[in-house]
C-alpha cells in the first residue's frame, strides 16, 4: 500500500515542482520583459538627451550667429574700420549716423542746406579747376631753386650773352638743324635777337600785322586773331625772362626756343608752301601765327627730341617749360589754348 502511495506522492511532487518551475519560468520571461523594457526606455532616454543637446546646440549657434551680427562696434575699434571721415575735422566714425550725429553737435551741419553731390562735376567746373591749377603753377614756376635769380643785383642777361648761346646752340646742332647756313648771322631769328635786344621799348613792327604776303584763297591762322608771327612772340618771351631768371636756367630757356622753333619748321613746312607765295623762302615762324602752337607739343616731344636724346636737355624740366611757354601765349592772347597735360 505504501508502494502505491508514492507513485500519486511522487507525482504530486513533480506536479509541485512543475508548477514551481512553470512560475519561475514566467517570473524569469517577465523579467526580462523588463529589462528589454527598461533597456528600451534607457535607449529612448539617450537618443532624447541626444536630440535635446543637438538641438541645443543649433538653438545656441543660431544665436551665437545673431549675436555676431547684431554685433555693435565701440570705441575699441581700430582706425582701420573707421571708414565715414568728417570734412569738416577729419575724425573718423565707425558708421554715417555717428558722421551725422557728430557733424550736427560739432559744426551746426544741416542736411537740408548742404547739396547732395550728383555724379561728375560740370563741365564747366572742371575747366575752371584745370585752369586754376596751370595759373598756379606758372605763378610759381620762376620760385624754383634752379629757375629764380641768385640775389636781386645779379646782372640781366645782356646781348653777349645771348650771342654766345646762340652760337653754342648752333655749333651743338649744325649737323642736325642748321646745314642750310653757313653762319650763325644768316640764321634768321639770330638776326632778329641781335636787331632788337636793346630795344627796350621794342614794339611789333607794322608788317607783322599786314596781309600783303597772303595769297586771296589763304586760310592761314596768320594775323586771325591780330596776332604777331611766331618769330616775334619767341624774341619778347626770351627777352621778358632775361630778368626773371638767373644765366643757367635762361641758357635752358634760349635753347629750348631755338629747338622748339626747328620741330615747328620743320613740320610746318609744306603748309608754308601751299598757302604763300612769296620771292624768298620763308619759314612757318616767321609767317604764321601762334594759334596751335600748344597742340603741337606732342610732336616736338615725340617725333623731336626723343629720338634726338633731347638734345642734352631734361626731360621733365623740359615739359615744365614747355607747359609755362604755352600758358604764356595764352596769358598775353596769342593763343586760344593753354597746356596742362602732355
Amino acid at each position: 500500500m505504501e508502494e502505491n502511495l508514492r507513485p500519486n506522492e511522487d507525482s504530486n511532487l513533480n506536479n509541485h515542482l512543475n508548477i514551481e518551475d512553470s512560475k519561475q519560468n514566467d517570473e524569469s520571461i517577465n523579467s526580462i520583459n523588463v529589462e528589454d523594457k527598461n533597456e528600451k526606455d534607457k535607449n529612448k532616454n539617450i537618443n532624447d538627451i541626444n536630440n535635446y543637446s543637438s538641438a541645443k546646440e543649433n538653438i545656441n549657434s543660431s544665436s551665437n550667429n545673431e549675436k555676431s551680427k547684431r554685433h555693435r562696434r565701440g570705441k575699441n575699434e581700430t582706425i582701420a574700420e573707421r571708414t565715414f571721415k568728417c570734412p569738416d575735422c577729419d575724425k573718423c566714425y565707425l558708421s554715417g549716423p555717428a558722421l551725422v550725429m557728430h557733424r550736427k553737435a560739432k559744426h551746426g551741419y544741416s542736411a537740408e542746406t548742404e547739396k547732395k553731390s550728383r555724379g561728375r562735376p560740370k563741365k564747366e567746373d572742371q575747366q575752371e579747376n584745370t585752369f586754376q591749377n596751370a595759373q598756379i603753377k606758372y605763378n610759381e614756376f620762376l620760385n624754383n631753386e634752379t629757375r629764380k635769380k641768385f640775389a636781386e643785383k645779379e646782372e640781366n642777361i645782356n646781348l653777349e650773352i645771348v650771342k654766345d648761346n646762340m652760337f653754342n646752340i648752333f655749333r651743338q646742332c649744325k649737323n642736325d638743324l642748321f646745314n642750310n647756313f653757313e653762319n650763325i648771322k644768316d640764321y634768321p631769328f639770330y638776326q632778329l635777337i641781335i636787331d632788337n635786344w636793346d630795344n627796350d621799348n621794342y614794339e611789333f613792327p607794322v608788317e607783322c600785322f599786314s596781309d600783303n604776303n597772303k595769297t586771296e584763297n589763304s586760310n592761314s591762322n596768320l594775323n586771325k586773331y591780330n596776332s604777331p608771327p611766331l618769330d616775334q612772340i619767341f624774341f619778347l618771351y626770351l627777352k621778358e625772362f632775361s630778368t626773371k631768371t638767373n644765366r643757367n636756367y635762361f641758357w635752358f630757356i634760349n635753347k629750348f626756343i631755338v629747338l622748339f622753333r626747328e620741330c615747328i619748321n620743320n613740320f610746318k613746312k609744306d603748309q608754308v608752301k601751299d598757302e604763300y607765295k612769296t620771292d624768298k623762302e620763308k619759314e612757318y615762324s616767321q609767317l604764321f601765327s601762334a594759334e596751335g602752337i600748344p597742340e603741337s607739343c606732342n610732336d616736338f616731344f615725340l617725333e623731336f627730341m626723343q629720338p634726338n636724346s633731347y638734345y642734352g636737355l631734361n626731360e621733365q624740366e623740359l615739359i615744365e617749360l614747355a607747359q609755362h611757354f604755352c600758358f604764356w601765349l595764352y596769358c598775353n592772347k596769342y593763343t586760344h589754348s593753354y597746356l596742362t597735360l602732355l
